[in-house]
């Protein structure tokens, strides 16, 4: 069975791994590690492209353990090897741990040589239409893959603050969403969470909110036309839209205090987390997101109102932050 090694943003191991089952069907795991899965997968490398959580994808050609880029580009170019992609054009890359590394100009040469003796690839070291890529990982092994898929540079796109895609899709999938779920996004901001939300899983009511007008207006236009979302103005200390025990879950990026005008990040993570307490139903969860990590455990223990089910600790943007599935403790 072809295999495969993909990305993803760090931290969020357990949650790939349970998520790809449901994301490519038939996969099965060999391997999860900081920001990587190895897995094997008997279907069409195409679908690998659609999963949401992957940042880079590769085909794995040759898997190795211990070994220095040196030993790695001497084996390949002693092997016959073949190309997923086997036709355009082509580069090499060597990387190491999560950096790409320079490595002297020879062996970078024999790398080129040993794909254009045994592939119809040509060498084109700026555009190329794919990478064969060396990679030397922390963990003690690496491997020699070509990469099907890489993750497009949307910092230039994105609004600042604005989560990434991937890491939206990521945070919903902590919260294991049902058909019959009532969820709430009570800081949509963008409207990264939502998108992910109504493109990736099932629900049965999304209640959408912010308290920038601006924003909200931006959020009906942009989020697609559905009976089950409902878009609106709120506060999220004062969720006058939502009713005692209505909502299943809960999944948002508050204020981290860096950049609004908070006076005391603590008080307004527990003023937060009691209006959450309210909405919720009783066993309801809470995926909430902050950089503030040591502020936002003491508000959670200083509320009294929910236990921390899972602390997923990773990083925004280069920012430490932390991911925490919390449930709502019973009265």
């Amino acid at each position: 069975m072809p295999e495969y090694i993909s990305s993803f943003t760090t931290g969020f191991g357990e949650i790939a791994a349970g998520a790809l089952p449901r994301l490519l069907p038939g996969a099965e795991t060999l391997g999860v590690y900081d920001g990587l899965i190895y897995y094997a997968y008997p279907g069409n490398p195409k679908n690998i492209n659609q999963v949401p959580c992957f940042n880079n994808s590769y085909c794995v050609l040759r898997l190795f353990q211990g070994k220095s880029f040196q030993r790695m580009v001497n084996e390949i170019a002693s092997t016959s090897l073949r190309y997923p992609v086997p036709e355009g054009t082509f580069r090499v890359r060597f990387i190491r741990g999560n950096q790409f590394a320079g490595v002297d100009r020879q062996l970078s040469l024999r790398a080129e040589a040993a794909v254009m003796k045994t592939s119809r690839l040509r060498l084109d070291r700026l555009n190329p239409t794919t990478e064969l890529w060396y990679v030397v990982r922390d963990e003690g092994f690496g491997f020699y893959g070509q990469l099907l898929r890489k993750r497009e540079a949307t910092e230039k796109t994105l609004h600042p603050g604005e989560l990434r895609p991937e890491f939206a899709y990521l945070m919903c999938q902590c919260g294991n969403p049902t058909a019959q779920c009532v969820i709430l996004d009570p800081f949509a901001g963008y409207g990264s969470i939502p998108a992910q939300l109504l493109g990736h899983f099932a629900f049965g009511k999304l209640h959408v909110s912010d308290s920038d007008p601006g924003k909200v207006k931006s959020l009906k236009q942009a989020l697609p036309k559905d009976d089950r979302v409902q878009v609106s103005r709120e506060d999220a200390l004062a969720l006058t839209g939502a009713a005692d025990a209505s909502v299943d879950l809960i999944v948002t990026d508050p204020p981290w205090g860096y950049y609004e005008p908070i006076e005391d990040i603590s008080l307004f993570y527990e003023a937060v987390l009691g209006e959450f307490a309210r909405v919720l139903q009783p066993g309801g969860k809470a995926v909430i997101l902050s950089a503030r990590k040591e502020e936002f455990s003491c508000a959670v223990e200083n509320s009294g109102l929910f236990a921390i089910d899972m602390t997923i600790h990773t990083l925004v943007n280069g920012k430490k932050a932390g991911v925490y599935v919390l449930a709502k403790t019973e009265v």
